[in-house]
């Protein structure tokens, strides 16, 4: 039995211990003195079972009185807080001064009659106990203990009613102090030296840890749910790991009015669609992330409510749960699932529009090939007779007719060209052909290009080009030149005195490509800040009541960027509107040759030197050439310009005559045109290669006014060899006849070097 009472003594001990390392700051102070207090009186029953003498055991016997002098009390008092109450402190006195008036006058015992008016010391199997006559002063402590009992039961069972009260706590609490009171009034019912208390406190101890474990949470929840109760737009609530209800704000309610009807430490169930939703959330949780949300309508608010991870230090303990006014964002998103549907909607009112737009797309495609023919046909006679002129008249106000009707049909056939361009930009057809190109030339040709419009003008044409760029790009330089050239016509037509500046500079390597910034500089008239934005559209032209005088269609800046998108660079325009403005952009080019360009204008003057002293780049007399088009005016055009290489090429105006022809002779090229009567070219075509009338060898030429986007693939795919618009550029023409006749016709008089 001694190891009963060292037992309870020794557990006691190491219970307070447990609770000293676990006590925190904001734990009610009744708890500590309970711990400190049970340990002492279960020390006091073991004085009293090892005692050797009345006095010894009296003395011992008073420390018991802790109990009902003060356990009993601050008890009392804890759950007292424990439900939020609170007595006067006039009470607390009046209670606290009866317990050290009773506990005095039981530790004095030996010296009055009032605890007991006889004791007697006693031993059973080595324990010793006393045997009491009690006093008057006991009747009062037995008062002072149905007091207690009676208040705390009260207090305890009152817990129970309230809902923010936990209400496990409530039932652990009752079962405390059932068990001590049934130890109490049971006393040494086993045995007369057995007592019950001190096994009952060491149970107190263990549930006391336990609420206590379960007070850190109420905690955390509330002063997480005091913190945020200052924004009354949030709402808060807090669960346990058991999704177990802990406490929640006013505005959490007003999202989730349920919350209002739940108890502390009721379990959370998917009774209804809000809980339910919060249960969904926290699976998800517990799978993938550390919050989840989900929307809700109150009154015609719309809440977001999102559940995440409640942490104890690194520790997780819980989970939080957080509701904000949503109703702006949830405007938002209706806006949004608005501007979706009418999206849909016109989407398909697009799928209903869309063969009526494939329609009239066919049709614009069909106005400008039947108008490229049309226009350019004239055209190439015009300029293709005239080209007969200057190389035939050495008269100078002959040539200077000549001159001044290339210069007008250059510019009729840029126009028509520009057009043309913008649609195959449009219809996404135009190509991009990356070849090997030499810097300096392409710089040189730039140059000679726009000094004599500038010239005329009287304006001054810098071009600085930086001499470490590298001799050989690879790229589109004929792309390059029109929209560099573009931006310099433009700078021309729109200055009136000053200068045109052309900049070219190395602006380093980026991904194993050459980065080549280019700049034009005028001191023209300028951009207003608000027309920049809108000066790239198709046909725009600035302030067209001061500028109805410049030629052009509008498009030169609207192919000029969609050139350059296709090259992975865009246009940058800096003006001030009546002094000038810059276009640049910068340039992604593969390098050929890293070998520095030096001095462009060296270049220049070589190849000046070089080209004065040849006549013609090659003759090739011998070549067998057709030439079909039903335009007698096209065949002597091409007769003459096929003459400056030495060739005497036959002529054909139909496509009838042509596969009689062909029947009986054979030819190195045929030069075919397509848009013919009866047969057209394609047609004829199919009929030469349908009846065999021509070897492998011979190449077929489209010869055609059709320019549009896309023709080159077409006339591909439909057999023929390679394509020549109209009208015939004479350099086009000698690229054609070097191409099919000089690498295969070993009697080709080679008068100059021909690049291909």
């Amino acid at each position: 039995m001694m190891l009963y009472y060292h037992g309870t003594v020794i557990l006691s001990v190491i219970l307070s211990t447990i609770f000293v390392v676990r006590w925190r700051r904001g734990i009610s102070v009744h708890f500590p003195i309970i711990f400190v207090f049970i340990p002492v009186i279960n020390l006091g029953y073991l004085s009293v079972a090892n005692a050797t003498s009345v006095n010894e055991a009296l003395l011992a016997n008073g420390i018991e009185y802790l109990d009902g002098c003060f356990l009993e009390l601050f008890f009392f008092l804890y759950v007292l807080n424990f439900c939020k109450l609170k007595i006067p402190k006039i009470c607390t006195g009046i209670l606290m001064t009866i317990g050290s008036l009773l506990l005095f006058i039981s530790i004095n015992t030996g010296n009055n009659g009032l605890l007991y008016t006889h004791a007697e010391l006693r031993k059973l199997n080595g324990v010793s106990y006393l045997v009491k006559t009690y006093g008057p002063a006991h009747t009062i402590y037995y008062g002072m203990i149905a007091f207690y009992l009676v208040a705390n039961l009260s207090v305890i069972i009152y817990s129970m009613t309230r809902k923010n009260i936990s209400k496990t706590n409530s039932i652990l609490l009752l079962v405390v102090y059932l068990v001590i009171m049934l130890a109490f009034i049971g006393g040494k019912a086993f045995h007369p030296a057995l007592q019950l208390l001190p096994a009952s406190y060491l149970f107190s101890q263990i549930i006391f840890l336990i609420i206590l474990s379960r007070l850190a949470m109420y905690d955390i929840s509330e002063n997480a749910i005091s913190s945020l109760s200052e924004n009354g737009t949030i709402g808060f609530a807090t669960f346990d790991m058991k999704m177990r209800y802990l406490g929640c704000t006013d505005p959490a309610i007003k999202c989730i009015p349920e919350l209002e009807y739940l108890y502390i430490d009721q379990p959370l169930t998917a009774e209804n669609e809000n809980f339910a939703s919060i249960l969904k959330c926290v699976d998800k949780i517990q799978i993938s992330s550390d919050s989840s949300h989900f929307y809700v309508t109150q009154d015609d608010i719309s809440y977001k409510i999102t559940i995440s991870r409640l942490y104890v230090g690194k520790r997780q303990k819980g989970y939080q749960l957080r509701t904000e006014d949503n109703t702006l964002e949830a405007k938002k998103m209706e806006a949004l699932k608005l501007k979706e549907r009418q999206k849909e909607m016109e989407a398909e009112l697009l799928k209903l529009a869309k063969k009526t737009a494939e329609s009239a797309n066919e049709a614009k495609s069909s106005f400008l090939a039947q108008m490229s023919h049309e226009i350019r046909t004239p055209i190439n006679a015009i300029l293709g007779m005239n080209e007969m002129i200057l190389h035939e008249s050495n008269e100078p106000g002959i040539r200077e007719y000549a001159d001044n009707i290339k210069s007008s049909g250059r510019t009729l056939l840029s126009l028509i060209n520009s057009i043309l361009d913008f649609s195959k930009i449009e219809d996404g057809k135009m190509e991009i052909v990356s070849v090997n190109y030499d810097t300096a030339g392409m710089i040189n040709d730039l140059e000679n290009a726009i000094a004599e419009r500038a010239k005329q003008k009287g304006l001054e044409l810098i071009v600085e080009a930086d001499k470490s760029l590298p001799r050989t790009l690879i790229g589109d330089d004929i792309r390059i030149k029109q929209i560099i050239t573009n931006l310099l016509t433009n700078a021309v037509k729109y200055t009136e005195k000053g200068s045109i500046k052309l900049e070219i500079r190395n602006n380093g390597d980026s991904e194993g490509l050459q980065m080549i910034y280019v700049a034009v500089t005028d001191t023209g008239i300028g951009i207003r800040e608000e027309e920049i934005g809108t000066m790239t559209e198709a046909f725009k032209r600035l302030e067209m009541n001061h500028n109805r005088n410049i030629e052009g269609t509008g498009l030169g800046l609207a192919i000029v960027t969609g050139l350059l998108n296709k090259m992975d660079s865009h246009l940058q325009v800096k003006s001030v509107y009546r002094e000038g403005s810059t276009f640049s952009f910068i340039l992604p080019q593969r390098v050929a040759d890293y070998m520095p360009m030096g001095d462009y204008r060296t270049k220049e003057r070589s190849s000046v030197a070089k080209a004065g002293k040849k006549e013609a780049a090659f003759t090739v007399p011998d070549a067998k050439i057709l030439v079909v088009d039903d335009n007698k005016m096209n065949l002597k055009v091409a007769a003459k310009l096929l003459g400056l290489y030495g060739v005497k090429a036959d002529m054909s105006s139909s496509g009838k005559d042509t596969l009689e022809v062909l029947s009986k002779k054979q030819y190195d090229i045929i030069f075919l045109d397509h848009m013919m009567p009866e047969m057209d070219g394609i047609e004829v075509l199919k009929e030469i290669k349908a009846k065999k009338l021509v070897p492998e060898s011979t190449r077929i030429i489209a010869l055609t006014a059709n320019a549009i986007s896309g023709v080159r693939d077409m006339y591909l795919s439909e057999g023929f060899d390679d394509y020549l618009s109209k009208p015939i550029e004479t350099k086009e023409m000698e690229h054609i006849l070097a191409k099919y006749l000089l690498s295969d016709n070993g009697n080709a008089d080679n008068g100059a070097d021909t690049e291909e």
